[in-house]
Formats: C-alpha cells, sequence, structure tokens
C-alpha cells in the first residue's frame, strides 16, 4: 500500500499537461538612420531594422518622445517631417518593436539637429575596396568611404553602370558576387552618395577584373602583398619605413606605393620585404591617411594589399 501511494503524485503529473512558458523577451531594435549627431535641412527617410525571434506584429518611432507613426510589415521605413521641429537645437528619435506575445523592446535614442539653412554642399565619397587594377575573385566587399558637412543618407553602388544596392549604414558596403560574371572580362565600379539635403556625389570609376578561373594555360596567378609596417590605426610622424611582404609564383615584377589614392613611390624588380621611406612632414596634424601597395608580376597579374588608414601626428 506504502508503494501504491508513492505513485499516485507521479501518475498525476502524467496525467497533466505543463504549463506554456510565454515569451517574455522583447524584440530588438535599432535607428540606422538618421545617424547620431546627424544635422538635417530637409524631409529625410528614417529607416528602422527589427526582429524578434516569434515575429514582430508592429514597429513604430517617436520623435521628442511623441509617437509617431507605425507598420505591421518590413521594411520599416518613415518619413520624417521637420517641418514643426525648432531650428538649431537638439532632437531625438528612437524606434519601438512590439512581438506577437506584447513584450515591447526600445532602441537607444538618437539625436539630430535640424539645419537652419538649406544644405548645398553635394558628400564626396571613393571607393577604397577594391583598387582599380585590382583582379577579383568569388565574394568581393566593395567599400565606399562617404563624408558630407552635414549628414551622408546613404550611398548606392554600381557596377557596369547598373545599380547593384545601397546601403544608410556605415561602414558603406555591398557584397558583390563575381560568380556570374565571365573569367577575364573586365568591369566597373563607382559609388554615388547622398546626403540629408537632397545632394548626391559620384566617386571615380575603377576597374577591375575577375579572376580567370578557366582559360588558356599560362601564369593567372597574382601576386601577395602584405603590409609588415606599418599596421592599420598607427599614429606616425616624419619619415617613417613602410615594409611590405611581396611574394609570386613566379616572381614580382614591379610595386607600387599609394597614399590616399595617389602613386607616390614604384621600384622594378623590388626585394622583398620591400621597404619605403615615407616622408609625412608635408601632411597635416591629426590627419588620416590610406595607404595601399599594388605588386605585378611578368604576365600582368595584379596583387594589391588591403587598404591600411594611419594618422600622421
Amino acid at each position: 500500500m506504502k508503494r501504491f501511494l508513492l505513485l499516485l503524485p507521479f501518475i498525476f503529473l502524467l496525467g497533466c499537461s505543463l504549463p506554456e512558458i510565454s515569451d517574455v523577451i522583447p524584440p530588438v531594435t535599432v535607428v540606422m538612420y538618421p545617424y547620431e549627431g546627424a544635422v538635417i535641412s530637409q524631409n529625410v527617410q528614417i529607416t528602422v531594422q527589427a526582429s524578434d525571434e516569434t515575429g514582430l506584429s508592429k514597429v513604430w518611432y517617436y520623435v521628442d518622445g511623441v509617437k509617431k507613426e507605425e507598420k505591421t510589415a518590413a521594411p520599416y521605413t518613415f518619413t520624417l517631417d521637420i517641418s514643426g521641429l525648432t531650428k538649431k537645437v537638439n532632437h531625438v528619435i528612437q524606434s519601438a518593436a512590439q512581438d506577437k506575445d506584447g513584450n515591447i523592446g526600445y532602441s537607444p535614442v538618437v539625436n539630430f539637429i535640424v539645419a537652419d539653412s538649406p544644405d548645398i554642399t553635394p558628400p564626396s565619397v571613393v571607393i577604397t575596396n577594391p583598387q582599380g587594377g585590382q583582379v577579383v575573385e568569388g565574394i568581393v566587399n566593395i567599400i565606399a568611404h562617404a563624408e558630407d558637412e552635414r549628414s551622408v543618407q546613404k550611398v548606392a553602388f554600381f557596377i557596369d553602370g547598373d545599380s547593384v544596392g545601397a546601403t544608410s549604414a556605415y561602414p558603406y558596403m555591398y557584397n558583390w558576387n563575381t560568380e556570374g560574371y565571365s573569367d577575364s572580362t573586365s568591369h566597373t565600379i563607382y559609388a554615388k552618395a547622398f546626403d540629408s539635403g537632397g545632394n548626391s556625389a559620384i566617386s571615380p570609376v575603377i576597374t577591375v577584373t575577375v579572376y580567370p578561373r578557366t582559360g588558356p594555360a599560362g601564369d593567372t596567378t597574382p601576386p601577395s602583398a602584405l603590409f609588415l609596417y606599418p599596421i592599420t590605426g598607427t599614429t606616425v610622424q616624419g619619415t617613417i619605413q613602410v615594409s611590405v611582404d611581396l611574394s609570386d609564383n613566379r616572381g614580382v615584377s614591379q610595386a607600387e606605393f599609394y597614399v590616399d589614392g595617389q602613386l607616390t613611390e614604384s621600384a622594378d624588380n623590388p626585394d622583398s620585404p620591400w621597404i619605403y621611406n615615407w616622408d609625412t612632414s608635408s601632411k597635416a596634424d591629426s590627419s588620416a591617411h590610406s595607404l595601399y601597395v599594388k605588386a605585378y608580376d611578368e604576365a600582368g597579374n595584379v596583387g594589391t594589399t588591403g587598404l591600411l588608414i594611419v594618422t600622421v601626428q
């Protein structure tokens, strides 16, 4: 009898279903544009990202604590009307997202200022990766550097004149899949930047070649080039020794050193490591500069280092 009594609670539990655990985790949301500190001179598009593991029911936003428009489906983009906002003072935007269980998540606030005059100055933009003349393959991260005196709204990317994508998130990047392009073909790339005042600018056009994965026999292997010194983020002054490791299956025939996209030095049949004495005395204090090296072989293949950023003190 005692054993039977001990089994009764266990049998009772088997006959009962456990209560379902409710979702108590709120969604995650962030304001992608405008970005922190933006200066806006006209109505712009607010871009919000939101996600939740159980699904979203709606997303909305606030301006200076006042709830504005909401949407129940992506994309979560809204028009920011600045006509009633005081100029030259700080304003805040915050997004909110609610999931299907009623949990609400809030984004960090984004501060912005409404300008007191129209923005007539266009932004500037340049492709920083890949480099012109580079041989590329697989997935290529096309990276653009864009600046504006007030705020960059978005950057669009173009390949062979066709628009392939745009982003309002920094760093401005597009992942280009080259697998659908014929081997050994050349292609043009440029970026177009837009600011919050409706101005736009186009970067210089670069040309790259899709790596010849197939095709006639011969040397199709590009050289390798790697910075040994300095490393990105380094602060330099005076004359520094730039050191680059160069290699190729048949030998490097030429190397070129670029500063801010301008050819600064070249060498035929360079040794490895290739060392160049770079005089930084003409550069402004606290200014940032981009460095890269191109390496060529006798077959015309080109290899490029990654882009390296240093600050001159």
